[in-house]
């Protein structure tokens, strides 16, 4: 999975951003960490009546007041139900991380792996389905934030899979994105490219592999509530891709992992420049829908590393980007708004201050309330610009 370089046009744009606040609602601001490593739990989903929030790079989420019982969920870790008094008397929530053991249970060679697979033409989502969504993408340079943006709106999917019996039509999304937020610097002649919604959309949901070429093991937890496949490349050196699978009850996958590590990856040229991607994960969990049954992407991240050389300097652009979604109902109108293979930072849209105000999916870690800071007084720089959707 290659993200790529770009050539841009010079101009400049001034920058100004509001801070992140919620006015008017008591509050709880946490911190989730695993309770065995005391590392920061990124991604997980915190649930609680009409209110719900994920945690951000650092661990850390913002839950508004509710009386009903929160759920805390990450999918290697056991759920926690709490209450919002347990939050406010706890800063930091500990999360107990599932311990898998190789199964003890003889399995054919390919078997539960076909299972599983079998699964998607019955259990998922290949029809029409709707969603209400949140994408983030961030990008460093050399280890500084370099680009941060975020996204509102609604999607429309005509499938969720491309299968052989079912293929993905060519239109297969509708993205109607309601608020942009949007901060960066770019370099004048040659910028890193982020990936369009299509790019995203399609990465995350690649997640078969021709079991032929691959060692399968097969892991479960204690007590059998969770099993893990995990595919292994029978050849290193010409492979350089794995895939690991949490499964529910039925065999169905409820997480679908797919990692490459080339640190040799061949560079590709654009102008006087080269670069190449040397990482790539990809991580995507499926929630079912409680009106149609069928499972859809509930949540998705993408992260990786590429390299750039452009006349004897060195730029490693690290980028991460964070999907979420819920389901909403099939009458809710989905229109298409946006160019779904544009890059997104080029993506215009309306910025809405209360909305961003208010809102606890997509919460802004310590270091980017910096990076915002640092360009916003940055001021004009010959080599550089700024970007922001925000006047």
């Amino acid at each position: 999975m290659n993200q790529k370089l770009k050539i841009i046009r010079p101009y400049l744009l001034l920058f100004l951003f509001s801070s992140h606040f919620i006015f008017g609602q008591e509050l709880s601001i946490n911190i989730l960490r695993d309770k065995v490593n005391n590392i920061p739990i990124s991604y997980a989903t915190i649930k609680g009546g009409k209110n719900y929030a994920i945690s951000n790079e650092d661990g850390v989420f913002e839950f508004q007041k509710t009386d009903s019982t929160i759920t805390i969920q990450s999918v290697v870790y056991e759920n926690l139900e709490i209450n919002y008094e347990f939050l406010k008397a706890n800063d930091t929530i500990f999360m107990q991380p599932l311990t898998y053991e190789l199964d003890e249970v003889v399995i054919s060679k390919d078997g539960l792996y076909t299972q599983m697979l079998k699964t998607v033409m019955t259990d998922y989502a290949l029809e029409t389905h709707k969603e209400k969504f949140f994408l983030r993408a961030v990008i460093r340079k050399n280890n500084e934030l370099y680009k941060i943006v975020d996204f509102s709106g609604l999607i429309e999917k005509q499938s969720l899979f491309d299968t052989r019996s079912k293929p993905m039509p060519k239109k297969n999304y509708k993205v109607k994105i309601e608020n942009i937020r949007k901060v960066g610097i770019e370099d004048r002649d040659i910028d890193f490219r982020l990936f369009s919604f299509k790019e995203f959309l399609t990465n995350v949901i690649k997640i078969a592999f021709n079991k032929d070429e691959f060692n399968i093991t097969y892991e479960s937890t204690t007590n059998k509530d969770s099993k893990r496949i995990t595919l292994e490349p029978k050849d290193k050196e010409k492979i350089k891709m794995q895939g690991f699978y949490i499964l529910n009850d039925d065999n169905t996958f409820k997480e679908a992992e797919v990692a490459y590590d080339n640190k040799n990856a061949e560079f590709k040229k654009i102008g006087k420049s080269k670069y190449r991607t040397v990482f790539s994960n990809w991580k995507s969990n499926f929630e079912r829908n409680s009106q149609t049954k069928k499972l859809q992407l509930n949540k998705a991240t993408l992260n990786g590393k590429t390299e750039v050389y452009e006349e004897g300097e060195n730029y490693n652009f690290d980028w991460n980007y964070i999907y979420y979604a819920i389901p909403i109902d099939d009458v809710t109108e989905v229109k298409n708004n946006t160019n779904l293979n544009k890059d997104i930072f080029d993506l215009k849209g309306e910025y809405n201050q209360e909305y961003w105000k208010n809102h606890e999916i997509l919460t802004l870690t310590k270091e980017m309330q910096e990076f915002i800071t640092k360009v916003k007084t940055s001021g004009k720089n010959s080599d550089f610009r700024t970007k922001t959707n925000i006047n």
